[in-house]
């Protein structure tokens, strides 16, 4: 039997895995597709929107749903260089204990070819396929169209009730409107991923982290909704109640200046980002020289950021050692850009989940360290006094 080495060196393909709460990948093949950046397609969503066939892209969107749920996926999917004639395979699965999900990517044969009909059976077994509640909204008749089972058991809907899942079902009276509002946005930007909040009279309100992405159907108007995680109960962690001075407006770019300039010099910068995951947006206020050409108060989606990591997995913080190697859309969108390879986030809460989380930035990559928590601890607590006057009232 040949050693593992000869068989990933002879493999015709991509062998790859992410370290899902790094959100870092590593190649261990070379394999080249013409036209592709095949290390881009895993690493940069904004990427594979533009090198994958429109219609197939949905496909990739639930592959990378079922990283992020630790499920072992698979999806056919073809690519605008070559007008889609030759059709590529991503099939991937988590190591045991869920911290590394590996995978390969490589060609595929499909006999019979790859028409229109095979692509709308796949998109009706994605949405059956998935363990987690997935329902699609046709926005047209603000109506659902399709549920999965777990959908069904989660709204409380019998096997043997007559007639589908409806709107009234999953979000009963204005929490309707919120969620078409969202299906809307997730058209209009590719994606809305964010809180909201669901329910009916049976299974009572809840909330839930929910992505929305466009499936396809007539002129593009229906959205795929999947249930990431559904939280049983709001868990509250305070702010301390202690009374503080507020801010006043205009402070807030020279109190966080101070924050900075009592960082190491191994620190480039530090930026404020102010979830409000209920909008499916954070808004970031970046000081220092790392950010010194970053827009004051820039909005982005809550997609693919640092908050979205730490609320899926419960992170006290988080480290980036390179953003190179990153898979999340903000590095590519936000810190790349900026020259920023490596950073140290930690989350701050308020009354109603996660507020805000602080960001310390280098332009070296793997600047920060497992004892980045105690190295900071003094920047972390001034940080926090300072969100509890920003939050105030003048």
């Amino acid at each position: 039997m040949p050693r593992f080495s000869q068989w990933r060196n002879g493999f015709p393909g991509l062998l790859w895995s992410i370290w899902r709460r790094e959100s870092r990948l590593k190649l261990f093949t070379r394999w080249q597709v013409d036209g592709v950046d095949v290390s881009l397609l895993l690493k940069n969503a904004g990427y594979r929107k533009q090198a994958v066939m429109p219609e197939d892209y949905p496909l990739l969107v639930e592959f990378w749903d079922m990283i992020h749920a630790a499920r072992p996926a698979a999806a056919i999917f073809r690519l605008r260089a070559d007008a889609g004639r030759k059709p590529l395979m991503l099939q991937g699965w988590p190591e045991p204990g869920e911290e590394v999900y590996s995978g390969f990517l490589k060609g595929a044969f499909l006999p019979g070819g790859y028409g229109s009909e095979c692509y709308n059976a796949q998109l009706s077994m994605r949405v059956g396929d998935a363990d987690y509640p997935v329902f699609t909204i046709d926005l047209e008749g603000c109506a659902i169209r399709e549920a999965n089972a777990a959908a069904d058991g989660l709204f409380m809907r019998r096997a043997d009730d007559a007639g589908r899942l409806s709107m009234a079902d999953v979000a009963p009276q204005h929490l309707g409107a919120q969620l078409m509002n969202a299906a809307r946005q997730a058209v209009r930007s590719d994606a809305w991923s964010g809180k909201l909040m669901l329910g009916n009279a049976e299974r009572g309100l809840f909330s839930a982290h929910v992505r929305l992405t466009p499936w396809g159907g007539p002129e593009d108007r229906v959205v795929r909704v999947a249930l990431v995680c559904v939280e049983a109960k709001t868990l509250l962690r305070p702010f301390d109640t202690a009374r503080d001075e507020a801010l006043r407006p205009g402070d807030l770019q020279p109190a966080l200046e101070n924050l900075w300039n009592a960082c190491g010099p191994e620190v480039d910068g530090l930026m404020l980002s102010h979830i409000q995951a209920g909008s499916g947006k954070v808004t970031v206020f970046g000081v220092g020289r790392a950010f010194t050409s970053l827009e004051w108060g820039a909005t982005h989606a809550y997609e693919g950021t640092i908050a979205q990591d730490i609320e899926r997995f419960d992170l006290g913080s988080l480290l980036v050692e390179d953003t190179l190697n990153s898979v999340k859309s903000v590095d590519w969108a936000l810190f790349a850009p900026q020259g920023v390879r490596s950073y140290y986030a930690r989350p701050f809460y308020a009354e109603h989940g996660l507020h805000a989380v602080l960001i310390l930035a280098s332009r070296k990559a793997k600047t920060f360290g497992t004892d980045a928590d105690a190295r900071y601890a003094d920047v972390a607590e001034a940080f926090g006094r300072l969100l509890r006057r920003w939050r105030q009232k003048p």
